[in-house]
């Protein structure tokens, strides 16, 4: 790494050490940036793996500091031959990491609506993927059907496959998403007006469904609070309609499938189990029509 410290202390004009971060499973090497001489956290470095999603990343960044600037990393530098992000720490701590209070939590779900709202109006380039997105979910439906199969009975797919409903997004046009928002991706600042909400992570971030970002709230704090989504709704500017639910349930069947077989897959059993309670409670809500 020390290419790297190199590069970092040039940017920042200070000696630095890089501590690993992040993810071990992760599709980027993550390194916390701290200062050398009394250990603050300066920044972050991030090293992807893949380029689409290192080019991704750094233009859904770019684009979120235009006014009005969004809760987000500042991205302080780019390496292209690297795929490398030097982002700017953001103030606080991580949101799972703490326990804020009921009121403390709806105000953070708010801002996440309003992030989202704040997506919505990043222009995208339709060219980017001009597979209509009925067919590309079908698409992405069978590829993770095939990869299920080692673990999932034949039944339990083809019950699936019978729940899926591709034909309810038609018409549905993509916006930028963060694709991962969840309070695992939520650094918290307390201030005197409350608490102050930034998102990271946005390396899974691409023109997609929108209802991609209320899945991983669906399936986690909203199903054990939910007022949560209401917090968040406000933040959004409305609540969904009876379709965009119907998406979203569709959605979460795909959630569900790809949670657990990435858990399956790697070996770890809290994302193996997670994803069939996802899933389970998906096809529950879709072929109950609720």
């Amino acid at each position: 790494m020390d290419r790297w410290s190199r590069w970092v202390e040039a940017r920042l004009t200070v000696a630095v050490r890089l501590l690993p971060a992040g993810h071990p499973d992760g599709e980027a090497s993550v390194w916390r940036v701290v200062d050398a001489a009394h250990e603050h956290a300066l920044a972050y470095l991030k090293l992807h793996r893949i380029a689409d999603k290192w080019r991704r990343e750094r233009a859904i960044l770019e684009r979120l500091a235009e006014p009005p600037a969004a809760p987000v990393p500042e991205l302080l530098a780019a390496h292209d031959e690297g795929r490398a992000l030097l982002l700017r720490a953001c103030p606080g701590r991580l949101a799972s990491s703490g326990s804020p209070s009921p009121d403390e939590q709806r105000a953070l779900h708010e801002q996440a609506g309003r992030l989202r709202r704040r997506l919505d109006a990043v222009p995208i380039d339709a060219r980017e993927d001009p597979l209509p997105v009925p067919a590309a979910l079908a698409r992405r439906l069978a590829g993770w059907i095939e990869r299920a199969r080692p673990w999932h009975t034949a039944a339990r797919l083809r019950r699936l496959e019978a729940a899926f409903e591709p034909g309810v997004f038609e018409g549905s046009a993509r916006r930028w998403s963060h694709r991962d928002l969840a309070p695992h991706n939520w650094i918290v600042e307390p201030t005197r007006e409350g608490p102050r909400l930034s998102v990271i992570d946005f390396g899974q971030a691409r023109p997609d469904v929108w209802l991609v970002d209320a899945l991983k709230l669906w399936d986690g704090p909203w199903a054990a609070e939910p007022t949560l989504a209401d917090a968040f709704w406000a933040g959004y500017g409305r609540h969904p309609s009876a379709l965009e639910q119907r998406q979203l349930h569709q959605l979460a069947l795909l959630h569900g499938l790809a949670t657990a077989t990435w858990g399956d897959h790697h070996g770890h059993a809290t994302f193996s189990s997670h994803g069939r309670a996802v899933l389970d409670r998906a096809l529950a809500a879709v072929e109950g029509g609720s």
